[in-house]
């Protein structure tokens, strides 16, 4: 009885707690600047911005002190930049949940993401809404249906895009040996020496219903894993560029490649024929942050054209909202050859119930055919 007991008053305490969040989210979103001068206006007022991220997003550090000295130069700003080298995009919104539970303040002002990670975000209260579009200085072309660049409810902003594909030895793989289609890695030539990820990177997404499908791709994986000689990460780029593995397929995005060709270090990329997923880079403000005006501004900034090629520069994407961006003549001749495309969204993410159960199956086909 006394356990019975504990656990109703454990669930009445965790049901208090998660009030109070969607309590604390709605009471920002009031108190969102309604245009670019209020933000910037607010941001005056705040000192020092704080960011959390990989060392290897938007360049760490280094890169985020260029972007804040931009952004202090085009709105008369005087913001100290504050960089900590944080966990993997998921993990960093599991942190600030725990952190805005115990009423602490958020450990950064500002997040950089994923779909994923908005999606949670929205789910718990997490991310402040915001008027998105009116503090930006130049407006974006018109999406694709299906794709809002401003999150639901306001509370993120799609800043960069990225496209799955296959990323391969340039001095390994030529000519017509070149993969146009997905299952031209399937070639006798090439088992044993390509690899896959761990995570079912791009097989996972071109599962859903909306591309190729759940039965072709178990079966299209089920011969990859076969095929296979190792899983690796996205951004194991050394596995390549050694000679160890030919071609990863499927990569997350093809940043990595668009920086390595501006250095002369021998990698391709190839978008196949059947279909393109377009990830998208978010930004958004915890409405814990201690710098939400700037925070807001930083993420407003990253769509300037400044901005846009400063990450295509130093980064390898931008966004494909704007006539200048490389990522949208990647994407237009992917979907001019025929191939399927998805811009990958919390929404779109959300709406795919099958999405976990599909990339657990995945995973699990291309890790036992690692041990056959």
């Amino acid at each position: 009885m006394l356990d019975v007991k504990r656990k109703r008053r454990w669930a009445v305490a965790l049901g208090a707690a998660l009030c109070s969040l969607f309590l604390v989210a709605g009471a920002y979103a009031a108190d969102a600047p309604k245009n670019l001068k209020e933000l910037v206006e607010g941001a005056k007022k705040e000192t020092t911005l704080r960011a959390m991220w990989s060392s290897s997003s938007l360049n760490g550090g280094k890169g985020f002190g260029e972007l804040i000295a931009g952004m202090n130069k085009m709105y008369g700003t005087n913001i100290k930049p504050k960089f900590t080298p944080g966990p993997s995009m998921t993990r960093m919104i599991g942190s600030l949940t725990r952190e805005l539970k115990a009423g602490q303040p958020a450990s950064t002002d500002v997040v950089w993401g994923n779909s994923g990670g908005v999606l949670q975000a929205g789910k718990v209260g997490l991310s402040r809404s915001m008027n998105w579009k009116a503090y930006l200085s130049r407006p974006m072309l018109d999406p694709r249906p299906g794709f809002n660049p401003v999150a639901k409810d306001g509370i993120a902003l799609a800043s960069a895009s990225t496209l799955v594909g296959i990323t391969y030895n340039s001095d390994m793989v030529k000519g017509d040996d070149i993969p146009k289609s997905m299952h031209d890695v399937l070639n006798p030539k090439w088992k044993g020496k390509i690899a896959s990820t761990p995570y079912a990177a791009g097989l996972r997404e071109f599962a859903m219903s909306d591309l190729l499908g759940k039965e072709v791709m178990v079966d299209y994986t089920t011969k990859l894993a076969a095929h296979i000689g190792g899983l690796i990460r996205c951004g194991s780029m050394d596995k390549l560029t050694s000679g160890e593995f030919a071609m990863l397929v499927f990569s997350c995005g093809d940043q990595y490649v668009n920086q390595a060709k501006r250095t002369g270090i021998p990698l391709g990329y190839a978008v196949v024929k059947e279909a393109v997923v377009s990830h998208t880079r978010y930004g958004h403000v915890p409405v814990h942050s201690q710098s939400p005006n700037a925070a807001a501004l930083f993420v407003a900034y990253l769509h300037t054209p400044e901005a846009q090629k400063w990450m295509w520069d130093k980064n390898g994407f931008d966004f494909h909202l704007y006539p200048e961006s490389n990522a949208r003549k990647n994407l237009n001749a992917a979907e001019a050859q025929g191939a399927k495309v998805v811009i990958n969204s919390p929404e779109w993410l959300g709406s795919q119930k099958t999405y976990r159960p599909t990339r657990k199956e995945l995973e699990k086909i291309l890790a036992e055919g690692q041990t056959k």
